[in-house]
Parts: structure tokens; sequence; C-alpha cells
């Protein structure tokens, strides 16, 4: 199972930080998973949309300072439509290709926002965030169309039946945001392939 940095290590540090990306370091992260807005042609890293890039990490800080250390998940982050999302998704995918980046994946609440990091680097791993209860069936069907490489489930939604569909389906299962001991042993024992937490040495890594 993969510990995930949520943020970075936001339990430790203030969330999406090179603080909090160096505390998810020490502590034995295997990902970190931060958040990506495309504001005004800049890649931005901060959870809600900035009104200014200013005393924000922009994307190519996060790159630069993860690169060889840790697996950087990007959460392709929007507030607008469909179209803004997809613009999105194709600006990340474009930049991580010019800088060959490597142990990078993307991840999203938006399809589009995938499909448009598909369209230019069909070869970066997408993943589907939700979190609500999901038509498995329709997810599942879905996920073959933008081929995706995992699902990440909030926490509430993970049962062992859909674990099991997503593995059947040959898609990892990363869920979020667990802090609580005794959910992160149950979600363990469920099978799932990596667990997100603002604490992230409270995740056994195996």
């Amino acid at each position: 199972m993969r510990r995930i940095g949520h943020r970075g290590a936001k339990g430790h540090a203030p969330e999406n930080t090179i603080a909090s990306f160096q505390k998810a370091i020490d502590l034995g992260c295997d990902e970190i998973e931060t958040d990506v807005w495309l504001v005004d042609g800049a890649l931005l890293i901060t959870h809600d949309r900035p009104a200014s890039a200013k005393g924000l990490l922009t994307l190519d800080d996060a790159l630069d300072f993860c690169a060889g250390r840790v697996v950087l998940n990007l959460e392709l982050k929007n507030s607008r439509s469909d179209a803004s999302a997809t613009e999105t998704g194709e600006a990340v995918a474009r930049r991580l290709l010019e800088r060959e980046a490597k142990d990078v994946y993307v991840s999203s609440f938006w399809f589009s926002a995938l499909d448009g990091a598909m369209s230019v680097a069909p070869d970066i791993d997408r993943a589907f965030i939700f979190g609500a209860a999901p038509d498995m069936p329709a997810l599942l069907a879905q996920a073959r169309v933008l081929e995706l490489w995992a699902l990440h489930p909030e926490h509430e939604y993970v049962t062992p039946g859909r674990v099991s569909a997503a593995h059947a389906a040959s898609l990892r299962v990363n869920t979020w945001t667990v802090n609580d001991p005794k959910e992160i042993a149950q979600l363990a024992e469920w099978g799932v392939d990596g667990i997100m937490s603002d604490f992230p040495e409270r995740v056994p890594k195996r």
C-alpha cells in the first residue's frame, strides 16, 4: 500500500508548500498529492482558485522540488466549465511533456480535464476522483474510454466490492483523506492500493 501525503503533509506544515512537501518526504511518502490551477496562463499550486499568483508555488516549482525524490499526483482543479477543465488538463500535460517529467500523474473530479490531458500526453497516467456513491458499471465504462490508471474515491465511498470491481478492471484504488488509524486499518484490509492522509506516517507501507 502506498503512503500518499495530502497536499504534502498538511497535518504538519502549511499545505501545498515546499515545507509541507519536504515533511512528506521526511515521513517516507511514496507520493505527494497537490492541486494545480490554470489562472491567466499560469499553472499554480493551491487548493482554492487564487486571486493572484503572489506567494504561491508554480507547477514548475513543485516539479523541480519533487523530481527524483517522490511521485507527484497533480489534481487538475477547475471551478468553471468543461471547456475550462479541458484547457487545464491540456496545459498541465503540455508542461509535463515539455519538461519530460517523470514520476508524475494527473487526477481530477472532471472527466473533461482528464480527457484534455490524454489528448496531449496519452502516456501520462490518469485517475478519476469522486466523492459520492458511484454507478460502478458506468464509472468503469468511462474509465475504459479515458484509459484510466486509477480511481480516487473519498474514503466514505470505499467498499470491498468496489475495490474488487476496480481491481478486476485493472484499476488501482487510492482513497482520500484518511487520518483515523482505525479507518486506515480497515481500508488496508479491504485492499486499497494507496491512502492519502494529512498525517501520512499513520499509513502503513507494504
